[in-house]
């Protein structure tokens, strides 16, 4: 039987891990910035939000950064990293540029800053081909299958990206838009965004 008086102790105890193992889910406060996200596995739900499932490569987060008091907030993608328990794989989020040049479709799995791709290309995205690998086509490749040419379809993927993207400035106002990852095949879990702060690094994990 446990003594009264080591119940204040036992207690105290408990609520510390608690505390410890406590996550913030889609939004978290800090000094000078509060992070809210959501983040889009399916590329069906990633083509409603931006007019392209980008083949199922890559997940997409929403996003509002809102700094706190008077001094302005820089915000530059190079401060967000995903990061999946499950598996260990990390990535920072490209530009529209990169994911609109098929270059940008060469990954090596379990880099910093590298999404889990693997290291071939030639993958064929819905509307959008890749030179590379050939690869297995699940569907007749007639002349009626929308295709991306290099150049002024690019174009087009990446305006469209762009215009949604979290833009990268200096800011003492919230500031919303996507961040795109190049990472796939993970579930929703095991997700946990870092973004990096003067005063330390902010962990956000998701859920619906």
């Amino acid at each position: 039987m446990i003594h009264s008086r080591f119940l204040p102790l036992l207690l105290l105890g408990a609520v510390s891990l608690m505390a410890k193992d406590q996550k913030a889910y889609n939004e978290i406060s800090a000094d000078t910035v509060v992070l809210s996200g959501k983040a889009y596995l399916d590329p069906a739900a990633i083509k409603q939000l931006v007019g392209y499932d980008l083949g199922g490569h890559y997940i997409v987060v929403q996003m509002t950064v809102t700094p706190k008091g008077d001094k302005p907030l820089n915000v530059q993608l190079s401060d967000f990293q995903l990061f999946c328990e499950g598996d260990g794989d990390r990535t920072q989020p490209q530009t529209p540029a990169e994911i609109a040049a098929a270059d940008s479709m060469i990954l090596k799995r379990g880099e910093s800053g590298i999404g889990s791709l693997g290291e071939e290309t030639g993958t064929s995205w819905s509307g959008v081909g890749f030179g590379g690998r050939t690869a297995k086509k699940k569907h007749d490749d007639s002349a009626s299958s929308p295709k991306m040419q290099k150049g002024t379809s690019d174009s087009a993927m990446k305006t469209a990206l762009t215009e949604k993207a979290l833009p990268e400035k200096e800011t003492v106002k919230p500031v919303s838009g996507l961040l795109y990852f190049p990472m796939e095949k993970k579930k929703l879990k095991n997700l946990v965004l870092f973004y990096t702060t003067p005063s330390g690094k902010l962990r956000l994990y998701f859920k619906q």
